[in-house]
């Protein structure tokens, strides 16, 4: 049994969605932990339900039974203020889609989350910006409007804009999906050199590969988990092939 407290708490979390006459079951009684200084992984085929759990878990969207419990406290029990404070200081999002503000500039969509969510000043705006975008390879590219980028640029900015909140918790959905290889396992290095000093990772992905170089790696199938496999020695990234 763990001795460290999770992060988060997920007790057979539920969600459905009804459209017309139907009810779709993306997720059903789903129960793990999330703790810190740990990387999970979560794998399973396209529709099995690995982003809507995603949402449930960085606020976007609340689960319909079940317990999603941050820090004891029930996220369908929070005021909307609650829940905005928690998605602004608890949660980093790299969504699949990028999400990237379209007139605003690589560098200015780091920059709106250094200044308007994290209130940094804004001599030192600029500069954590640039350190960011080098940090994903793109600190040339950042005078460039997201129109202007490749689908692997633009999930680099939108992995660097998440790592600007330094979240305690990071969600990454799919994020080497647009990726080649030699660039995957670098920010697959950042991902996983994030996960430290209390903060977690989690990725979503269908590849299962990556979870040669999880601490835990939980296995989705329509809308459950079917088995936990704990890592005791996660494989580098260096030596990750897919």
């Amino acid at each position: 049994m763990n001795a460290v407290e999770p992060l988060i708490k997920v007790e057979n979390m539920s969600k459905s969605y009804t459209m017309g006459e139907v009810t779709v079951n993306a997720l059903r009684e789903v129960t793990f932990d999330l703790f810190p200084d740990q990387v999970t992984v979560i794998l399973g085929p396209s529709g099995c339900g690995k982003t809507t759990l995603l949402n449930q878990i960085g606020g976007i969207d609340t689960p319909t039974g079940g317990k999603l419990l941050v820090g004891g406290r029930e996220i369908q029990k929070l005021s909307q203020k609650e829940l905005t404070d928690y998605r602004r200081k608890m949660i980093g999002f790299v969504f699949q889609f990028f999400n990237l503000i379209p007139n605003l500039t690589a560098r200015e969509n780091i920059e709106f989350v250094l200044e308007y969510v994290m209130d940094m000043p804004s001599g030192e705006v600029k500069r954590r910006a640039q350190e960011l975008l080098a940090s994903v390879g793109l600190g040339d590219r950042g005078d460039h409007f997201p129109y202007q980028l490749s689908g692997g640029e633009q999930q680099r900015v939108s992995i660097a804009r998440a790592l600007a909140k330094d979240p305690r918790i990071l969600l990454a959905d799919e994020p080497t999906g647009e990726l080649d290889y030699s660039t995957g396992k670098k920010i697959l290095e950042l991902l996983v050199s994030f996960a430290n000093n209390g903060r977690s990772v989690l990725i979503v992905t269908h590849n299962k590969e990556l979870g040669k170089i999880a601490n835990r790696v939980l296995h989705l199938r329509d809308g459950r988990v079917l088995r936990e496999v704990t890592n005791e020695r996660p494989m580098p990234v260096s030596q990750l092939e897919w």
